[in-house]
């Protein structure tokens, strides 16, 4: 073949260097970190593609990254949280690296290159596909990809599959496809083996003139005429060529940037003088180097070492100004990739690992790390610790404190904290709402915990529990007991609030500034206190039995405890047993509250005690397919009858007949209202004033669960925020709520909207409980694994995707939280 008479000692070396980096590209591994006694850090335990590309948005709202599996990720980084993910390269394709990623002009479309040629275009907000343009031929691959100033055309840049031979660009149409023009790049031989394609690719910020950088060559064109104006050429030696690996304009037109290999082991950027064509300043180092210009051109942001350091040069000078090195342990090998938002204020970096990097230029302060997994879970930490996360994703996160290593899990009560990752993201002074670091928590490890065989005969109704809890140095705080996920046994109790602030404002005025101030107060009035849980005193060793009622079949015990701050959780151990006694016939037992009139009539609300009625009638109907009718029951409080003596009243009745093998389903339409980083279902009694009287409480919500014998439990929370919902409101009601889910082991619907969406209503209904209606009724749409039966997983995915969708059309967003920790069990079987 003709291909190889040009191959020569110096090339095989190239080459078998260049196969063995791409054989390692894709499976990143995880570097361990040894930490002294005493040292703190965190580190993603998950390998995950290599992240190959990256954008900031033009309003700064997004992130997308693009990586070298053909996946395409978008995070929404006002609210810290990953907006979605699609394949952005053709299944069929064998080079599926995204090798670029842009926004439109106005943000609100997001541009995709594969390296196989798909260029595909994105609605940034649903993640759905515009179309699909071709940017190369079938025997070609592109490399980098730039848009004009209008958003009307791109400009792609690669070679052909040959990688002997010459590069390719080409200027095409958004809009159509086709291709407008096509820049002639010379046919001529690689040298040394490297490849003549085009490596990157610039456009004028007037839209006139175009650059690519092919192996050591940069040409200039004239965009409208197809005309070479200028070549930039880099010297080549003997047995190296220089390799320009990314090409910049500057704003004022008149210069550009270069960076890339310029000898074994030297690596510079260079700034341009177009119309001299001479070298005015020159950066250089000892790694590769991908440039990146700040907005206004004055200083430059590139990758500088192994430990995923970043800096920042002054352009004229030359002078590194600052170095971006981020104080959480995720280890980032080869840094090599920054972009600017828009207004300079904010970088966003990668390095070769799963995870990307916000910071503040100015400070130099690293804000947050995020990282996506292939399996679609995602965490988003702040350096505090505090974190936002899919329902698996923090755990796949170690923090650790010297030898000893958990995951984030183990902090999930105190540091789930999406509203603090949205405040954090958007430059809002957080310092007064950190009642601790992740870093100090960890100085106070969780206890070990064992728990013995259990003590049960087969026949027998009752089960004896007895575990041990040691100190580990943290001391010992509260111990949860869970009998199938189901939390029956916990001795710890949230203190009381300080009413004394909240007694002053009016449910209507707690909007997110209100509720923001309030928790501030309270930290600076008990600086001392660590977390809003208290214990009884255990000592460094506690030990206890406890008596269970059995189930029929498989029962699985599981206990775990936190130290004595309530600040981190032990490892949960388990034990199982099974039962042979007779499994009695399953019941079904619903409580339902709506609450329209309250005393302060200021709050009304309008559809509230409709919607449990609905409920009412929907579930009775449907639960006739799982159980007999004779075992159904209910309970229906509205308006007046829904006052806090009443609805105590009814759980105390309803746990003294409830079964473990039984169902209870609580259903709440009514405000919510956040009061010191708790959540409060409000009652009727309300008269203006916060009181206990009329509020009920995360804890007491935690001690009716625990009354219910009922392993199979649903609560479902469609309350409204008198004070109005943003992204503090709904962030800190998705923590209260999935903390609560997770302390009781039960599936929570919540649905936090504001008093005026649920005033104004969805035909006749409150829009959540609209979407649980169509849900309730025989919906097939809702059987996910094709089973015939909904169960309450497929029901609550399905009112969430719903209600999201009918809540955009109507001009207001609401997502609810549809938080599973308890066993999936089914709702209603289809007809």
């Amino acid at each position: 073949m003709k291909i190889f008479k040009q191959i020569t000692l110096p090339r095989i070396l190239i080459i078998f260097v260049i196969l063995f980096l791409a054989s390692c590209a894709t499976t990143p591994q995880i570097p361990e970190i040894r930490l002294k006694p005493g040292e703190f850090g965190m580190q993603i335990n998950r390998p995950s593609p290599i992240i190959s590309s990256i954008a900031y948005s033009p309003k700064d709202r997004h992130v997308a990254i693009g990586k070298v599996n053909g996946e395409l990720i978008v995070w929404d980084i006002y609210e810290g949280r990953k907006l979605w993910s699609v394949e952005a390269s053709e299944k069929t394709d064998k080079r599926r690296v995204v090798v670029s990623v842009f926004f439109t002009p106005d943000g609100s479309h997001i541009i995709s290159a594969s390296e196989s040629g798909a260029v595909k275009i994105w609605n940034v907000e649903s993640g759905g596909l515009i179309r699909t343009v071709r940017g190369v031929k079938h025997n070609e691959f592109l490399n980098a990809v730039a848009i004009t100033p209008d958003g009307g055309r791109i400009l792609a840049g690669g070679g052909e599959d040959d990688m002997w031979f010459s590069g390719v660009l080409r200027l095409l149409d958004v809009e159509s496809g086709r291709v407008i023009r096509e820049f002639q790049i010379p046919k001529t031989r690689a040298f040394a083996g490297v490849s003549t394609s085009v490596q990157s690719v610039a456009i004028s910020p007037d839209g006139k003139l175009a650059l690519a950088a092919y192996q050591s060559s940069i040409k200039l064109w004239d965009m409208e005429m197809g005309r070479e104006l200028k070549k930039f050429e880099y010297k080549k030696s003997t047995f190296f060529v220089p390799i320009v690996s990314r090409v910049a304009f500057l704003p004022d037109g008149k210069h550009f940037i270069s960076g890339g290999g310029e000898r074994p082991g030297y690596s510079a950027i260079r700034l341009w003088d177009i119309e001299t064509g001479e070298t005015i300043q020159k950066l250089g180092g000892s790694l590769p180097r991908k440039p990146n210009l700040s907005p206004d051109g004055k200083h430059v942001l590139y990758g500088s070492g192994y430990e995923g350091i970043m800096e920042l040069a002054d352009m004229k000078t030359g002078q590194t100004v600052k170095k971006f090195k981020g104080k959480l342990s995720f280890r980032a090998f080869f840094a090599d990739e920054g972009k600017f938002s828009t207004d300079g204020k904010r970088m966003v970096s990668f390095s070769k690992d799963a995870a990307i990097r916000i910071w503040d230029v100015e400070s130099g302060e690293e804000l947050i790390v995020m990282a996506a997994f292939e399996d679609g879970e995602w965490l988003a930490i702040t350096t505090e610790g505090y974190y936002n996360a899919s329902a698996n994703g923090h755990k796949y996160l170690n923090v650790m404190m010297g030898e000893s290593v958990y995951t984030a899990e183990a902090f999930y009560d105190v540091f789930y904290r999406p509203d603090i990752v949205a405040a954090k993201l958007r430059g809002e002074d957080i310092k007064d709402l950190i009642t601790i670091t992740m870093k100090d928590a960890i100085k106070s490890p969780p206890p070990l915990v064992e728990i013995s065989p259990v003590v049960s005969t087969p026949a027998s109704p009752k089960a004896k529990v007895c575990y041990n809890v040691k100190s580990t140095g943290g001391g010992i705080g509260e111990i949860r007991l869970f009998h199938n996920g189901k939390l029956i046994e916990s001795d710890g109790y949230y203190k009381e609030a300080a009413k004394a602030v909240t007694e002053k404002t009016q449910l209507a005025k707690l909007d997110s500034k209100t509720i923001y101030e309030d928790m501030r107060s309270v930290k600076i009035k008990e600086k001392t206190d660590i977390s809003p849980v208290t214990t009884k005193t255990k000592g460094d060793a506690f030990n206890d039995c406890k008596e269970i009622d059995a189930i029929s079949g498989e029962n699985e015990i599981s206990i775990t405890a936190f130290n004595k701050d309530n600040t981190v959780q032990s490892y949960m151990k388990t034990a199982k047993f099974t039962s042979s006694i007779k499994q009695e016939e399953p019941h079904l037992y619903i409580l339902l509250i709506g609450i329209d009139q309250y005393k302060d009539n200021t709050i009304n609300l309008k559809y509230a005690a409709k919607d449990s009625k609905d409920i009412k009638e929907r579930l009775l109907k449907q639960a006739e397919t799982l159980y007999k009718p004779q075992n159904i029951y209910y309970e229906l409080l509205t308006d007046s009858n829904a006052t806090k003596a009443n609805i105590t009243s009814k759980i105390n009745e309803l746990s003294k007949v409830i079964k473990p093998n039984d169902s209870f389903i609580l259903f709440v339409a009514s405000h919510g209202v956040l009061l010191q980083n708790q959540y409060y279902m409000v009652t009727h009694e309300y008269d203006g004033k916060v009181s206990d009287t009329n509020l009920i409480s995360s804890n007491e919500i935690v001690e009716m669960s625990k009354k219910i014998k009922s392993l199979s439990q649903l609560f479902i929370f469609d309350t409204c925020h008198a004070g109005g919902v943003d992204y503090i409101v709904s962030g800190l009601y998705d923590a209260r709520m999935s903390v609560l889910a997770k302390k009781m082991g039960l599936h929570i619907y919540a649905s936090a909207n504001s008093k005026e969406a649920a005033i104004d209503g969805y035909r006749r209904n409150g829009l959540f409980t609209y979407t649980l209606l169509d849900g309730l009724n025989n919906k097939k749409e809702a059987d996910k694994n094709k089973d015939n039966k909904i169960s309450i997983v497929e029901l609550g995915e399905y009112s969430k995707q719903t209600t999201t969708e009918i809540s955009k059309k109507i001009g207001h967003a609401q997502t609810p939280l549809i938080i599973n920790f308890g066993k999936d069990n089914s709702v209603y079987n289809l007809k």
